[in-house]
């Protein structure tokens, strides 16, 4: 991963280079051989769809929890990853997938 460097930083994609913005500094890298199609077909990542698929489980699951239990001035983006993580550590506990 490369730092843009100079006074224009751009983020998009050209000639299979991507560039893009992280926490407020801009890189460059080449462009992924994978595709989307390829990681939710091929055999190859059925781990990764099958962790995929219990996590969107449990974030479903703690959407509510975390509407019915944290008051609004209290939810920030850290307090809904604790609730998922806790719903995601119960689910596991069940041997649920």
């Amino acid at each position: 991963m490369a730092k843009q460097i100079g006074l224009l930083k751009i983020t998009g994609t050209i000639d299979g280079i991507c560039f893009y913005r992280m926490d407020g500094v801009y890189y460059a890298r080449e462009k992924s051989s994978l595709s989307g199609e390829r990681v939710k077909h091929d055999p190859a990542f059925a781990g990764t769809m099958r962790c995929a698929k219990r996590m969107g489980c449990a974030s479903k699951i703690a959407s509510v929890l975390y509407r019915q239990t944290v008051p609004e001035h209290e939810r920030s983006r850290e307090k809904f990853r604790e609730v998922v993580s806790m719903v995601k550590r119960g689910l596991d506990t069940d041997g649920l997938d």
